[in-house]
């Protein structure tokens, strides 16, 4: 898989740390240097190369929890929408 980013270089790199070292079921494979955008010499792009390890659960039935900050929990797809336990 692909991904993109685009943004100040300080914000791509800072996402980059996390997607390399944050998610335990996400393999960075390989990172591009910035590029300056087209046209706004404030931004950069970053393409970053990932895939899932092999085993995963399929999207489908994978759910996350979340810890809000008032202590309390929350249980989300992939999406972002609360899941009922």
């Amino acid at each position: 898989m692909k991904l993109r980013l685009t943004g100040t270089e300080a914000e791509c790199a800072r996402l980059t740390f996390l997607l390399r070292f944050g998610p335990p079921d996400l393999e960075v494979i390989q990172v591009s240097p910035p590029s300056p955008n087209r046209g706004d010499s404030a931004q950069v792009r970053v393409y970053l190369d990932l895939r899932f390890p092999e085993g995963l659960a399929p999207a489908a039935v994978t759910f996350y929890s979340l810890i809000l900050p008032d202590g309390g929990g929350l249980l989300v797809d992939a999406w972002g929408r609360e899941v009922d336990a």
